[in-house]
């Protein structure tokens, strides 16, 4: 209820999902009882996860792309029959056949790490599922997750290092379909994805041997530095453009779990974001822009985690500015009310301040990228857009109209050449905003006081 009314009591000017873009590989759908805006949880996580569905992903990156001893194959044979169009998608029966090999399975030894035996198990969890019979495919998943993270926990583990990484890849992938089975429980979903990440986080620390660009450390602090993209390295300049350091990118250290990983992550900061955890989700994205640049990501990938980091940040300066405002008004009892405003204070100049420098590297790493680059991937010059954009905004929130109004409009000629129709009428909007404030301010009026008031006055009706 605090996040509802402070949130009420924000100056807002943009909606963090007009200011985080979808990203890249998985489709999410929440139904939150957080909601710090009308249907903000519902339009973030459709445009920050709305571009491929899930469901039925695991199932056929295990299956049939693997060897089976003939007389399991013989058994397997018939279920596929029964769960096609010949078989009149009968997966009743094919439920059978699947449990009938995989009990044969059992009966001959074979490995129950091995991709065959899980993959039958995946076959039977997608019929519990073609039968909606939910729980029964959460109980196969769950099944192999936990043999996957005992294997992977086990501490006189025999296994190679080839043969970690790859269950480790699995294990992932199993962690994204628990999470969709699970998508009405987002703390439920929040742990999944935090046990399963551990692990494979401390296999990248383990190569790393800590070596990283310290981000979030960078970001707690205040400080800051640019990254400098190199071919085969990061150049670490400082606010000088003078190079301060140099770490060499280890994509081998994320292979072959790096779009799974990376995915976990997004994933994992937009439930953060649903249930109204920005400080978490900040620092999730945070780790997740060092790694990104670490692996050598794709450019565009790039662009749109560092873009979604600058609305993050943002959004969390707001909130903080709430919680200002309700201190200021006496409606939180704090002993010392002088010494936390002036805390916030510092905290909501920082996350302004990173918010920016956030955006701003979104266009300074767009102009490092080939133009060949941009010209097969619209995204990126979308993201340009969009970066712009919550610059924009930003420097409207700080009532400095003339560098809003032209960044507003230099974004709206970036979005309609590269035919963005989803962000021009949010800068329209956007500068309505501003052209309203400007007469206000030059007619001697204070629009933000009588924004305060408003939402104080909500805020009252609500109680």
């Amino acid at each position: 209820m605090f996040k509802i009314k402070a949130r009420k009591l924000i100056n807002s000017r943009i909606p963090l999902s007009r200011c985080l873009k979808r990203n890249y590989s998985y489709h999410y759908n929440y139904q939150q009882q957080y909601k710090p805006r009308t249907s903000f949880a519902q339009k973030f996580l459709y445009t920050i996860v709305g571009s491929t569905v899930i469901s039925g992903y695991c199932y056929y990156m295990f299956w049939p792309k693997h060897t089976f001893p003939k007389s399991v194959a013989k058994i397997l044979r018939k279920g596929l029959w029964a769960e096609s169009e010949r078989g009149e998608f009968d997966y009743q029966l094919a439920l059978k056949y699947y449990i009938e090999a995989l009990l044969h399975c059992k009966e001959i030894n074979m490995d129950p790490l091995s991709d065959e035996y899980t993959g039958i198990q995946l076959k039977i969890a997608e019929m519990y599922e073609r039968l909606n019979m939910l729980s029964d495919a959460g109980f196969v998943l769950n099944e192999i997750a936990t043999l996957y993270l005992s294997a992977l926990t086990a501490k006189d583990s025999k296994l190679s290092r080839d043969r970690r990484r790859h269950l480790i890849q699995k294990d992932l992938r199993i962690a994204l379909k628990l999470v969709e089975l699970n998508k009405l429980n987002p703390q439920l979903s929040k742990a999944i994805l935090i046990t399963h990440l551990i692990i494979a986080q401390d296999e990248v620390n383990k190569m790393s041997k800590g070596k990283g660009l310290n981000l979030e450390e960078g970001a707690s602090s205040g400080g800051t530095f640019k990254a400098v993209p190199d071919s085969d390295a990061i150049i670490i300049n400082d606010e000088l453009g003078k190079e301060v350091g140099r770490v060499e990118k280890t994509p081998e250290i994320w292979y072959p779990f790096t779009d799974e990983f990376f995915n976990c992550m997004d994933l994992l900061s937009a439930i953060c974001i649903s249930t109204g955890d920005l400080s978490m989700a900040t620092k999730i994205k945070i780790s997740m822009c060092e790694s990104m640049l670490l692996a050598d990501i794709e450019p565009f990938k790039m662009l749109l985690s560092q873009c979604n980091l600058g609305g993050l940040l943002y959004m969390q300066a707001e909130e903080i500015e709430g919680q200002e405002i309700r201190i200021k008004k006496g409606k939180e009892e704090i002993d010392k009310p002088e010494s936390e405003l002036e805390k916030l204070a510092k905290s909501r100049e920082v996350c302004i301040n990173l918010a920016i420098k956030s955006y701003s590297s979104v266009l300074e790493f767009a102009k490092t990228i080939p133009k060949d680059v941009i010209s097969e991937n619209n995204e990126i010059l979308e993201t340009v857009a969009l970066a712009t954009y919550g610059l924009g905004v930003i420097n409207l929130h700080l009532q400095n109209y003339d560098k809003a109004e032209r960044l507003l409009r230099e974004s709206r000629v970036r979005s309609r050449q590269c035919n963005y129709g989803y962000l021009i009428p949010e800068i329209e909007r956007e500068l309505g905003k501003l052209f309203k404030e400007r007469k206000e301010v030059k007619e001697g009026k204070d629009p933000r006081r009588k924004k305060e008031v408003n939402d104080i006055e909500m805020d009252i009706h609500l109680k």
